[in-house]
């Protein structure tokens, strides 16, 4: 088997249009969940690319030469999946290529594998970062990068509901939301803080595969006390949202919700955030 990384995407991107099929209306349409046909070739083909980088044979690989799949580690890969997901994939001594030609086995378990797979090679990266052992391959965490690139490709051309999510530590499929408050919330994670990695682990409970609401929302609560907290009451250790709120009330504390005037109501939804948590 063959696997090519793309060293310099610019030109592909240079030369991408943004074509519409003959016909179709202008007005976005509703993001679709699962895998549909359209999409199966190129997922299974990326399933493959992941596969055979996590697996490849060290004893048949140089820079110089094609890689080949290590049946033996692929097997092992498969079966951390079932153990991890509890399920029998039966896909242990399969072809991954032919197994998710299968509709059944494609709706059943295809977005889990592939979230597992975004995992994995995460894992392999960090693995390559740390400790950089001697036989990995020198384009580890390129290859890595291309592979969630093209995932995140054929996820958003064909209008999945589902993105690559890759935020403090968090590798994996996450629900897409309108690009501006993806902005906000990567601008927000980004800044390193106490505040931002808990408002990661509050997006992740909220949009990830496998969504959490009540940690979500509980997370969410501890990231806005992680900057309330210290201003309106730094000297109360036992302070929490909603008695910070008061405090606010009573010093008369404004700020603006939304820019626009009219959007706003008698403290938007933060206030609703910090008088409904009494903890």
């Amino acid at each position: 088997m063959e696997y090519i990384v793309n060293m310099d995407s610019s030109v592909e991107e240079d030369m991408a249009m943004s074509w519409k099929p003959f016909g179709a209306k202008e007005e976005s349409e509703t993001l679709v969940d699962g895998v549909p046909p359209y999409m199966v070739n190129s997922v299974i083909d990326w399933m493959g690319q992941a596969e055979l980088l996590l697996c490849y044979d060290e004893n048949h690989y140089s820079c110089f030469d094609e890689m080949e799949l290590d049946s033996r580690r692929r097997r092992s890969l498969v079966s951390e999946f079932d153990r991890k997901s509890r399920l029998d994939s039966y896909l242990y001594d399969a072809n991954t290529k032919s197994y998710f030609r299968v509709k059944e086995h494609m709706n059943r378990i295809g977005l889990m594998y592939l979230d597992y797979l975004i995992e994995k090679l995460d894992e392999l990266r960090e693995d390559y970062d740390s400790s950089l052992v001697s036989g990995r391959m020198p384009i580890v965490d390129s290859a890595v990068e291309y592979l969630y690139e093209d995932l995140e490709k054929i996820l958003s051309e064909s209008g999945s509901k589902w993105r690559v999510g890759k935020r403090n530590g968090y590798c994996g499929l996450e629900e897409r939301v309108s690009p501006m408050m993806q902005q906000i919330a990567d601008e927000l994670v980004e800044s390193k803080s106490s505040a931002s990695q808990l408002l990661s682990d509050a997006w992740h409970s909220m949009f990830g595969r496998n969504p959490d609401y009540s940690e979500a929302y509980a997370t969410a609560v501890k990231s806005v006390e992680a900057v309330v907290l210290p201003i309106v009451e730094p000297n109360n250790k036992k302070s929490t949202l909603s008695k910070a709120a008061a405090v606010m009330r009573d010093q008369k504390w404004s700020f603006q919700i939304e820019a626009n005037p009219k959007n706003n109501v008698n403290g938007g939804v933060i206030q609703l955030l910090m008088s409904a948590y009494n903890v």
